[in-house]
């Protein structure tokens, strides 16, 4: 059951009411989103929203931000199995699994150790091998490889794997595109979708709310989205076709990036063999440009000045 529940929150989908005590909030909430009902999800997504500093609000002032009851929120934080809205909020402070540097830093205990941070990325690399749904994997090699042109997006920290990720599949995929372009918008970018297309999402916390109006535009669209995201993604993990879920808890201030840059690297790798003699003729022609190009380069004007 466990691992049936586990492989529910990696793919974006209902957990079928099976919560664990040691969750977090965040990935209870992704567990369970799929049963809740409309006033209930806009209440996770408040919650959400606000969970860096949830000691800042009361239960009623969430629930006026959802536009949803008093006796709606209480069940609400029962379903997700807190005994009460103060339970939750005890449970977050403990967790500090939030993504805010500052409330790091402000409920630090202890300073930064390299070896403690080395072994919690390691952790967050097992959990990866360990949580990852081999046929979620496949059918993210197959939406990219698959797909006529391939977008990539990605807001704050996200934006660092977006331009990784674009850097990797260029070499063995034709037309794969960074998004937005500078100067540019998103809507001359979203206007030409069709179903041929995929879209290459990273939803790492803290996720700004127009990323789900993008996602929400691909979709009307009819194209195909992969959300490489963490456990706190819900209704923008609704949104998408394919849900691949990483660690990403940090060991002090901010969250660790290691299992999903890993798992870029093999995603394009697996997408390159999957294309096998198209992929081989693209890298091939890159590596030909490479060496004519060179001495073009700076570094191959100092070399030759040399």
């Amino acid at each position: 059951m466990e691992k049936m529940k586990k492989e529910a929150i990696a793919d974006g989908v209902s957990g079928r009411g099976g919560v664990a005590q040691g969750d977090a909030v965040d990935v209870r909430i992704a567990a369970l989103f799929d049963e809740l009902t409309e006033s209930e999800k806009r209440l996770a997504e408040v919650v959400l929203e606000a969970a860096s500093d949830l000691s800042a609000f009361t239960a009623g002032e969430l629930a006026v931000r959802a536009d949803v009851s008093a006796a709606t929120a209480a069940r609400f934080f029962r379903r997700l199995g807190y005994e009460s809205y103060g339970d939750l909020r005890r449970s977050v402070r403990d967790a500090r699994t939030w993504g805010s540097p500052l409330y790091e830093l402000s409920a630090a205990e202890r300073p930064a150790d390299f070896a403690r941070h080395v072994a919690q990325d390691i952790e967050n690399l097992q959990r990866l091998i360990a949580d990852l749904p081999p046929a979620s994997l496949a059918a993210a090699v197959d939406l990219l490889a698959s797909a006529r042109r391939v977008h990539v997006i990605g807001f704050r920290n996200s934006a660092a794997l977006a331009s990784y990720a674009r850097g990797l599949l260029a070499h063995v995929k034709p037309d794969v595109r960074l998004l937005p372009l500078a100067g540019q918008t998103l809507a001359e970018e979203l206007v030409d979708l069709t179903s041929e297309d995929a879209f290459l999402v990273f939803g790492f916390r803290r996720r700004p709310p127009a990323l789900r109006d993008v996602m929400a535009a691909v979709r009307e669209a009819g194209a195909r989205i992969l959300l490489v995201t963490d456990a706190s993604a819900a209704r923008t993990a609704h949104l998408a076709h394919v849900t691949l879920r990483c660690p990403n808890q940090g060991a002090s201030l901010f969250d660790s990036y290691v299992a999903p840059m890993s798992l870029i690297s093999h995603l394009v790798s697996a997408v390159g063999a999957a294309l096998g003699p198209a992929a081989e003729g693209r890298l091939a022609k890159i590596e030909d440009l490479h060496r004519r190009l060179e001495p073009f380069s700076p570094a191959g004007r100092r070399l030759q000045r040399g």
